[in-house]
């Protein structure tokens, strides 16, 4: 793959999403010729024909937590209500935002009122197809207040939390009358206290203080009558519709949601559907089928009729060869198999590689709290990780290019590579990428890796580290994940670069296999490793979203004066640490307030993105995609974004006789880039 044309790509798609983002009027650019459409009848625009019956097939190897996407904030578990709910705006096949369940939108002139005119005559229907009530403004009003009513627990709540008028101030409110006890009976671990008139107050340390009251209909989302609705923002947020495309803003029928309240769409009987699918059967550890919304307002371009998802624990390993025998119509083609398939002369007409889409960044992450196991010597650590030099020859010492190609086998590491936190083309101003902006261009333009320098850093910190009373080697745990099946041999690899170039005698890097319960809670957020590839993904449509991760409360690498509900804040940062976090919140503070010129906003987290890179906070990885795969669909005829829940959506894509080849998915992947040009 053409290293330089998918910098191409990302570049116009992010000069795409800076225009539809600033829209005011709903009016978006036209639809793209070509757009789904069939060259000639019953064929596709890469030649395959379609397949008589538009069924798709495929396997799942784990089950879902839950079903309620205002609940989930995981791509995963979105997958159902991407499918079965429709959203105000979506994206079209080259990113533009389009409308949706909104025929059309406006901003206020303060950016802070953002009002959609729904489309009339849209239903909710059951699982079973029933008409069921009509969409209406007030299921979105209900589904946010339901996101902002702590009772719910909700993951993606955080989306709202400081967005809408009301929003932080109801989710403090309701998490308050949840541990509320009764005047007279608290102890000192308690934080509020509830009198018999119902009214709450804080403890504090002058007594108590009336916590006020926040009622649901102040949060700021407002139906101004069945098909319009306004949303009240705390700040002017240009980029608001791209937002929209997560699960958070989507809406929930008010009648049902009010009678199920928790147990809303703990399975496909207890949620109602408005989107391109029915989910008729959802059977745990089964299968899930979904069947087409014949009534939604754009059923002419949902072509896939059934989608048909069978359980079976071991779908990495069977996949492959029932997509062979043709029982399924996708199959993920892992390392360990694709060397074999791409020098079959009949398979390797059958493997093509998928789409780097970019919503993930993935990244180094040093960790300032770490809460290891003490035969690693966490206490050694802290002194190691508060040391900017020590910092800065990981920075220099880490050979992306060797890890990416451990990770991506077969793959030219460059087309996954990154140099900043933010992807090459996700945000442009004007024909300039955000990652060519005030000192993050230096980045952009070179690659972190640098022997000389991770060498000349290291005997600095040497110096410095043993003067502090640290000893050598510097233990770093690093964890992986072995249900990923490259994460293992690309962790591998970075210790022996790392020990390789910068000594065993200086750093001993440890590679531990995971084996909890829950990767994410018991090694990322609960502090649990020296050094970690981590990820983030983005949000909405603007640099801000990739400063999120790093804010006051974080549980990524814990570059923060507080800490989450993970665990418990230790304080093990150094003076100096303290300084460059204050310093990182104070750019990122002043970036969020630039909100009327985006060439000053671009500058200003650029500002706060490179002085993080800097001093080391944590050193850039990669963007994932590309891998190859086995498909009888063509991805080019879906959504596209670099985030949000488009590529999850079956809606506009066919199943084909045969599978995409190469040549076929190269053909199509330059018509895109065409298209895009236009």
């Amino acid at each position: 793959m053409n290293t330089k044309r998918i910098l191409a790509v990302l570049l116009a798609l992010a000069m795409i999403f800076s225009m539809a983002a600033c829209t005011n009027s709903g009016e978006t650019t036209p639809e793209p010729s070509g757009e789904g459409e069939a060259t000639e009848a019953g064929t596709g625009p890469d030649g395959r024909t379609y397949a008589a019956e538009q069924v798709y097939r495929t396997l799942y190897s784990s089950e879902m937590t839950t079903m309620n996407y205002l609940v989930s904030g995981t791509t995963y578990e979105l997958e159902v209500g991407a499918n079965t709910i429709d959203s105000l705006v979506e994206n079209d096949t080259y990113g533009n935002i389009v409308p949706c369940a909104a025929e059309s939108w406006e901003e206020s002139e303060d950016g802070l009122t953002w009002t959609f005119h729904l489309r009339p005559d849209q239903h909710w229907y059951d699982k079973d197809g029933n008409e069921m009530a009509p969409v209406t403004a007030n299921d979105y009003v209900a589904a946010a207040r339901y996101v902002c009513d702590s009772a719910n627990d909700c993951g993606n709540s955080y989306l709202m939390d400081g967005w809408l008028v009301n929003a932080t101030e109801l989710l403090e409110y309701t998490a308050a009358k949840l541990v509320a006890v009764p005047v007279g009976t608290e102890g000192e671990d308690d934080e509020y206290v509830v009198d018999d008139a119902g009214v709450i107050y804080a403890i504090t340390d002058n007594g108590y203080e009336e916590v006020p009251a926040v009622a649901p209909e102040d949060l700021g989302v407002v139906a101004v009558d069945d098909l319009t609705l306004e949303y009240h923002l705390e700040k002017a947020r240009p980029y608001f519709p791209t937002v929209l495309q997560f699960g958070t803003y989507w809406p929930a029928p008010a009648e049902l949601l009010e009678q199920l309240g928790a147990d809303y769409a703990l399975d496909n009987e207890s949620m109602w559907f408005n989107g391109a699918y029915i989910l008729q059967t959802a059977q745990p550890q089964q299968k899930r089928v979904y069947v087409k919304n014949e009534h939604n307002w754009d059923a002419e371009h949902i072509y896939i009729e059934r989608i048909e998802e069978t359980y079976n624990q071991e779908a990495a390993t069977l996949a492959p060869e029932m997509f062979l025998r043709g029982e399924v119509d996708s199959a993920d083609i892992g390392s360990d198999i694709v060397a074999d398939w791409l020098s079959d002369p009949e398979k390797s007409n059958m493997v093509c590689t998928s789409r780097i889409v970019g919503d993930y960044s993935y990244f180094f992450g040093f960790n300032f709290e770490p809460k290891f196991d003490e035969q690693y010597e966490p206490e050694n650590w802290i002194k190691a990780v508060n040391n900017e030099n020590f910092r800065k020859c990981i920075f220099h010492a880490i050979d992306r290019e060797a890890y990416l190609t451990a990770k991506y086998p077969g793959d030219d590491p460059h087309m996954h590579m990154i140099n900043t936190i933010t992807p090459l083309g996700f945000s442009t101003y004007e024909g300039k990428d955000y990652v060519n902006y005030g000192g993050l261009a230096k980045y952009t333009e070179n690659d972190s890796f640098d022997e000389a320098l991770a060498l000349e850093y290291r005997d600095k910190a040497k110096a410095e580290l043993e003067a502090a009373g640290a000893t050598f080697p510097i233990k770093m745990p690093i964890n992986y994940n072995p249900s990923s099946t490259t994460w293992g041999n690309c962790t591998v690899v970075l210790e022996q670069q790392l020990e390789d170039l910068l000594g065993s005698d200086f750093v001993d890097v440890i590679v531990v296999e995971f084996s909890g319960n829950s990767f994410l809670n018991e090694t990322r957020r609960n502090g649990n490793y020296a050094i970690q590839e981590l990820n983030w993904g983005a949000d909405f449509m603007d640099p801000e979203t990739w400063a999120d991760p790093f804010d006051r409360e974080n549980s990524y690498n814990f570059f923060c004066h507080d800490t989450d509900s993970y665990r418990v804040f230790q304080d093990t940062k150094s003076a100096e640490t303290n300084a460059l976090i204050d310093e990182y919140f104070r750019l990122c503070d002043y970036a969020r307030t630039c909100v009327d010129d985006f060439d000053e906003r671009y500058e200003a987290f650029a500002a706060a993105e490179s002085f993080y890179l800097d001093h080391a906070i944590v050193v850039p990885g990669f963007i994932s995609g590309g891998s190859y795969q086995a498909t009888k669909l063509n991805g080019f005829e879906g959504q596209y974004a670099m985030m949000g829940q488009s590529s999850s959506r079956f809606k506009g894509q066919h199943v084909y006789n045969e599978a995409m080849s190469q040549e076929m998915y190269e053909e199509q992947y330059e018509a895109w880039l065409e298209a895009l040009g236009k």
